[in-house]
């Protein structure tokens, strides 16, 4: 089944499952369930592929067994790598909703906006009323 696999389909199911964790905010429990799991994976390597198939199915659909299958063979190094490829992906979003942040304080000082949320709200009674 999964014996065929090329590194890069490997490389994409990894991708595909850090960026499902990352746009879904799941850091933590796919930290949890990988890293929890890593010690079972290679002692007993059946037991690994039936605690994380249920989860893989349910959050990658048909992909799901071709995940667990990947995960199966050397389960702790492609845990390692699913949880790095997680981090990277987390920085990344952290530096896109931090420059989003900077632009959205950026256009409320063109406006004409005070900083803080109290005041702002403050500020828009104000324009309401004179209307």
């Amino acid at each position: 089944m999964f014996e065929d696999a090329t590194p890069e389909r490997e490389e994409e199911l990894i991708e595909q499952a850090a960026q499902y964790i990352v746009r879904h905010d799941l850091e933590d429990f796919a930290q949890i369930a990988l890293e929890g799991t890593a010690p079972f994976g290679d002692i007993v390597g059946e037991l690994g592929f039936m605690m994380t198939y249920p989860l893989a199915v349910t959050f990658f659909n048909r992909t799901g067994s071709d995940f667990v299958n990947m995960l199966g063979f050397n389960y702790k190094l492609n845990a390692e790598r699913i949880l790095k490829r997680v981090e990277e992906l987390k920085k990344v979003k952290e530096l896109q909703e931090k420059h989003f942040k900077e632009q959205e304080k950026f256009k409320r000082k063109l406006k004409g906006e005070p900083e803080g949320w109290f005041a702002r709200q403050l500020w828009r009674l104000r324009f309401k009323r004179k209307k």
